[in-house]
Formats: C-alpha cells, structure tokens, sequence
C-alpha cells in the first residue's frame, strides 16, 4: 500500500507542475506577463533601443524615455549613464 501513496504523490506532483508550467506558457504567450509589469507597447513611455555587450559582466543599453535618449553603461553591480541624448538621432 506504501507504494501506491508514493505513486499517487508523484502523479499528483507532475500534474500540478504541468498545470503551473501551462498557465506560465499561456500567459507569457497572450502577453498577460507583460500587462502584469506594467510593460507598455511601442506607445509606452520608456523602451530599451538597442543592447551592445562588451564582455561577459558589461553591456551599453541605449534607453528611450519620452523624448530623450541614455546610453548607459551596466557593469555587474554599477550603472553609469554615459551620454544623454535629445530627440531622435538623424540616421
């Protein structure tokens, strides 16, 4: 009888796992993780443009906010903002 409780268990565990990974998989499908961060389409306010790595712990992120651009530097612990741009560049 012992044996039949540790496999109902592990069947039981496996479905409630399985249940969780679909309702991540769905939400993160229709977009719902995004509307529960507050994360905006293109009309949003603040967006990441672009992402340059220089190595393993150090990247540039050109950042948008309203009308102004920021290129910032992310160094493991540290964040530096390295130019502050107006408007959009001419390309």
């Amino acid at each position: 009888m012992e044996s039949m409780e540790y496999t109902r268990f592990f069947f039981s565990l496996a479905v409630v796992l399985s249940l969780i990974w679909a309702c991540a998989w769905l939400a993160k499908r229709f977009g719902l993780d995004k509307k529960l961060r507050g994360v905006t389409a293109a009309s949003g306010r603040l967006g990441v443009v672009d992402t340059v790595y220089l190595d393993p712990k150090r990247k540039l992120v050109l950042v948008r906010a309203d009308a102004r651009e920021y290129v910032i530097l992310l160094a493991g612990e540290s964040v530096t903002v390295i130019d502050k741009l107006d408007g959009k560049p001419n390309a």
